[in-house]
Formats: C-alpha cells, sequence, structure tokens
C-alpha cells in the first residue's frame, strides 16, 4: 500500500511510504513514476543485500540499508531485513514489509513529522530515516547484552539444556547483527562517492550516521567476544561436570567388581578349597568389605576422586 504522508508544515519535498509492495502498487510507480522493472525487483527483494545503485535513465537513486528484526517464536534470534528507499527529484520512497514496519512506525506521531518536516531538503530527510535506522543495531545489542548477563548468573548455580541453546540463540543474533552493520557501512561510505548530491546539513547528519554505525560494530564485536568467552566458559564447566560423572561411575563399577567376582566363585555349586565350614560365607563377606575399602582408598591415595 502507499500512502503519501502529509507533513504539518509545507516541504518543497514528499514522502511515500510503501508497505508490503503489491502487484497493484508496482504497476502505480511504473505508470506515475516511471520506476523501471529493475527498480522494482530490487524494492521487492527481501534479501537484498545493503547497497547503492543509480538509475541514469529515471535519475533515481537507490539505497538498500539492513535493519534488525526482533526474535519471533518461529525464528528465536535476531535476524536482519533490508528496508530500501527510493529518491527521485524532490520525492523519497520507503519500501518496508511487516517486519521492518517498526523503523517508520513512530512518524506516525505528529511530533516526529513536524521534526522531519525541519529538514531543509530530500537527502536531509533521507539521511534522518537512516540515523534512525542505525540507532536499532544498538537496542538489539543493548538486549543481548542483558539477556546474556541473565544466563550468566544462571550458569554461575548450575547448566542445562535450555540455557545453553538460549546462548547458542545470542551468538547467532550477534553474527546476524555484525554481518549487517558492516554491510551498511559499506553502503554508507559509498554514499560519499555516489551521484547524490548531500545538502550541508545532510551531509554533516551522514557522518553522524556512520559514527553511530562505527559505535554499533564496535559494541557487537565486544559482545561477540564476551558472549564467545561465556560460551567457551560453559563448555568446559559441562566438559567438567561429565567427567566428574564419568569418573564417579568409573570408580564405583571397579568397587562393584570384587562382590561380583568373590561371589561368582564362592557362588559356584562345586567343592571349593580352604572354606568348609558353616560360616565360610561371613570370612567372604568381611573379605569383600575389606578389598572394597582398599580399593577406595587406594583410588583416593592417587586421586581418582
Amino acid at each position: 500500500m502507499i500512502k503519501q504522508k502529509i507533513f504539518p508544515i509545507d516541504t518543497d519535498y514528499s514522502w511515500y511510504d510503501i508497505s508490503g509492495l503489491s502487484q497493484d502498487d508496482s504497476r502505480q510507480l511504473q505508470s506515475e513514476f516511471y520506476f523501471t522493472p529493475e527498480i522494482i525487483s530490487y524494492v521487492s527483494d527481501r534479501h537484498e543485500r545493503p547497497h547503492y545503485d543509480y538509475d541514469k535513465y529515471t535519475d533515481t537513486h537507490l539505497l538498500v540499508y539492513d535493519v534488525p528484526v526482533w526474535p519471533t517464536a518461529a525464528s528465536k534470534h535476531f535476524i536482519s531485513r533490508p528496508i530500501t528507499f527510493l529518491l527521485q527529484d524532490k520525492n523519497l520512497f520507503t519500501f518496508h514489509t511487516v517486519e521492518t514496519s517498526y523503523v517508520f512506525d513512530e512518524f506516525n506521531d505528529p511530533q516526529m513529522l513536524r521534526r522531519l518536516s525541519h529538514a531543509q531538503d530530500v537527502t536531509e530527510l533521507l539521511v534522518t530515516f537512516l540515523m534512525f535506522a542505525s540507532q536499532y543495531f544498538q537496542r538489539a545489542v543493548t538486549q543481548l547484552d542483558a539477556e546474556r548477563n541473565d544466563l550468566d548468573a544462571k550458569l554461575s548455580d548450575d547448566i542445562n539444556n535450555q540455557d545453553l541453546v538460549e546462548l547458542s540463540n545470542i551468538e547467532k543474533s550477534l553474527v546476524y547483527l555484525s554481518s549487517s552493520i558492516q554491510t551498511d557501512q559499506m553502503m554508507l561510505n559509498s554514499l560519499q562517492h555516489s551521484q547524490l548530491t548531500f545538502s550541508k546539513p545532510a551531509k554533516e547528519r551522514l557522518d553522524d550516521v556512520l559514527i553511530e554505525s562505527s559505535q554499533s560494530s564496535e559494541m557487537v564485536q565486544i559482545s561477540r567476544q564476551v558472549t564467545k568467552t561465556l560460551s567457551s566458559t560453559s563448555n568446559n564447566m559441562m566438559n567438567n561436570n561429565l567427567n566428574d560423572t564419568m569418573q564417579f561411575l568409573t570408580v564405583w563399577s571397579l568397587v562393584l567388581t570384587i562382590p561380583t567376582i568373590l561371589t561368582g566363585f564362592y557362588g559356584m555349586n562345586v567343592k571349593l578349597p580352604i572354606f568348609n565350614a558353616a560360616y565360610d560365607w561371613i570370612v567372604i563377606v568381611i573379605l569383600m568389605v575389606a578389598l572394597m575399602v582398599w580399593l577406595i582408598l587406594l583410588m583416593r591415595k592417587h586421586h581418582f576422586f
């Protein structure tokens, strides 16, 4: 659906917001604004990687920018999806899906629309959107850090499979965010040498977006390192617990081998040497217990447990 946003203050530029591009929307964009089928294919691809492109025939600038998508019941970790900007003359078109609509939903507020209407030209409006989109990465990393800290407190006491799954989801989230931020930075850097002419305020804001993106990248790298260390520590604890369990089972399997051997010998229905009295079973039990105690003391001496 194509919606033209109405600013509370008169501006010399227009903003068209398109959510969930349909076939009718595509035909309308091609007939009214002369967008080529190639451009339409770019904006409709929900897996398009961040990049900048310029179509000289329609004088249209295309920008694809990744934003984080919060975990859902279907996907237990953060992923990234693109939002697309088309800039043609004094018109700015924003394309997004239901997953990424949150980036533009906050601009439905009259105060936010008034704030946008103070942009001097359409390039400053574009960079304002990029700034807001970049800030969501830091929010995502902050949420992941909080979840990891909660897991860290739980892992200090006990470790279970669910905790390890949650830790794995955090690691996956950070990988997705790191990849998206890096490609976003490449796109932002390419804008400085693009066909797009920025006004002076827009250039200053673009520098701010680059700084914001760089800070987000550093936050992700630090968080990945801490999470990697926590994951390694958790694996070591799991391995150590497994070693303790196997050691316990090994020790007691050796100890219980003694009564198995003795009762096996003296339980046979044949005449055996040495023991012929009625109280022989008492002697066997005493011998069995003595050997078991001796084996336990021997293994303790050699630090088996």
